[in-house]
Formats: C-alpha cells, sequence, structure tokens
C-alpha cells in the first residue's frame, strides 16, 4: 500500500511540472516529452516546420522558415507551386501564368508569384488586358494603352481627329501631330493642331507663341521663346521681343526700333500692346496701371 501511495504521489508532481504539456490526471500516464508527432504548435505552425522534412500538417518545407519565398510556416504561399522528392527539402517555384490565384478565384497568378487581373484578355470579357488590369474600349474612360477615351492603342478604334495620339497609328487620319490626331501633316513654320478651340485643324500660331515641333529644314534652329524666336501670328517664325534686329521684317513683331536710345535695336512692341516692362514697348514706356504700351 505505502508503495503504491508513493508511486501516486510521484504521478501527481509530474503532472504539476508538465503544465506545458496539457496537464494530467492521477489515471493517465505522463506525455512522454522527447516525442514529436508533427501535428502542430498552439501557433498553427507545424512543430517541426523548418526541419526539411515533409512531416504530417505540412504542405511543404524547405528547411526554412523565412517569408514569402514559396514555402511560409510550411504552407505553399499564393502563386507558387511546391513539389518534394522523398528525403528531399520542398522546392518552390512560380506558379505558372494564368493559374487561379488561391485567394481570389476571379484572379489569376501572373507568373512572377503575384496575383493580378489578367494575363490575356481570356481574363476580360469583352474587352482587353493591358498591363494585368482589365480594359474595354466601351466604357467612356481613358484606360489600358488607349490614348484617348475608347480609342488608340493597339486594342480599340483609331482616334478621330482633336483626340489624344503618340503615333500615327493612334489616328484614323494616320496623322499625330503635337500630341493631338490631325487633319493633315500640320509640317509648315508656326502651324499647329492643339490649339486650343481648334484642336484636330492645323491653325497659325498666334502671335508671340512658340511652336513646339518646328526644326528649319538641316539646322537646330527652333522656334522657342528659350531661344530668342517666336511666331509673328502668319506663319512665319522670327525674332522675339527683346532681340536685337536691323529692321522690322526680323520681329515676330514686325518692330524694330532703338527705344531706348542706346545705338542698338531691338524687337519690340507696338502701343496698346501687353507688356511687363518699359523696354517691350517701341516708345519705352509701359502703363503700370494697364501693362499696356504706351
Amino acid at each position: 500500500m505505502n508503495k503504491v501511495r508513493a508511486s501516486m504521489t510521484v504521478l501527481v508532481l509530474l503532472c504539476a511540472g508538465i503544465a506545458n504539456f496539457g496537464g494530467c490526471t492521477a489515471d493517465e500516464p505522463p506525455p512522454d516529452s522527447t516525442s514529436s508527432t508533427g501535428s502542430g504548435s498552439s501557433s498553427g505552425v507545424p512543430l517541426n516546420c523548418g526541419d526539411g522534412k515533409l512531416d504530417m500538417g505540412e504542405d511543404c518545407d524547405d528547411g526554412n522558415n523565412s517569408p514569402s519565398d514559396g514555402c511560409t510556416t510550411c504552407k505553399v504561399d499564393e502563386c507558387f507551386s511546391c513539389t518534394t522528392s522523398a528525403g528531399e527539402l520542398s522546392t518552390c517555384t512560380n506558379a505558372a501564368a494564368g493559374t487561379a490565384c488561391q485567394s481570389d478565384a476571379t484572379k489569376v497568378c501572373d507568373g512572377m508569384a503575384k496575383c493580378v487581373e489578367c494575363v490575356d484578355n481570356m481574363q476580360c470579357a469583352g474587352g482587353y488586358c493591358h498591363n494585368n488590369v482589365c480594359a474595354k474600349c466601351d466604357d467612356g474612360m481613358k484606360n489600358g494603352d488607349e490614348t484617348d477615351s475608347d480609342c488608340g492603342g493597339m486594342n480599340c478604334p483609331s482616334c478621330a481627329d482633336g483626340k489624344l495620339c503618340l503615333a500615327g497609328m493612334d489616328c484614323a487620319n494616320t496623322f499625330c501631330v503635337d500630341g493631338v490626331c490631325c487633319a493633315d501633316a500640320c509640317e509648315g513654320a508656326c502651324q499647329a493642331c492643339n490649339i486650343p478651340g481648334s484642336e484636330g485643324t492645323c491653325d497659325l500660331v498666334p502671335q508671340y507663341g512658340e511652336d513646339m515641333s518646328y526644326m528649319e529644314a538641316g539646322s537646330a534652329v527652333s522656334c522657342l521663346a528659350a531661344d530668342g524666336e517666336a511666331c509673328n501670328g502668319g506663319g512665319t517664325c522670327a525674332k522675339a521681343i527683346g532681340q536685337t534686329c536691323t529692321g522690322p521684317a526680323q520681329c515676330a513683331s514686325t518692330k524694330c526700333a532703338d527705344n531706348d536710345g542706346d545705338m542698338t535695336k531691338t524687337c519690340v512692341k507696338s502701343v496698346g500692346e501687353a507688356c511687363a516692362m518699359n523696354g517691350e514697348c517701341q516708345s519705352n514706356m509701359c502703363d503700370p496701371g494697364t501693362m499696356l504700351c504706351l
């Protein structure tokens, strides 16, 4: 009897000392702390995860617990495929493009381990796939590879005159000028197809404006203010206000004068034209109230 009591006392002491195993009763033997079933832990991660062996409760085991490498906490990551040969580590590779995503069956893997909306037009009902996003040519929006709303690019109809474009192929008339589809080539000096109010029609650049695409044949001469040039409003590129001149024909203003008496003529503006400083005016007087040449 004393031996039985002694054994029960030892059993109680053992149960009290192994609370981390869930405890036991006097009718049950203490668990074997040296055994491992691989069934899991309180964190949900299999106990043997990361040992390089495919144990019970594991989908894969690549020998580590590094995240997002295809096998995280011994579960196959989204858009990955893992295989395990007998006695070897799990090998994980990107799932093939078009494979359905685990988290959202309406999306697919892109072949680079990312879950996306589409990889080809098959995933876009009535639309097309561009940069892994579906778009349509009749949704009233500029999306996908369209250059303007529902036109241009490789998938939608060509654009009408005045619509935005990147190349002639975007336009019904095949002319993409100054960033818009144009009725013609519009190649003349101080002509543009994107003038506000007349987009799509080749028109003259207003006086003192710039011709962003102008280039004299065989030279690097432009018609930009930064180069001291401006349009005269009649289809000619000439010298801008303030540039030295010898005669009126050289100036976009058609006015060349020594307005300050320093023996140097410059291109100037006429009476009534907008000004910012005296030197812009033929009279050398800019009204500070109206900001017009006197």
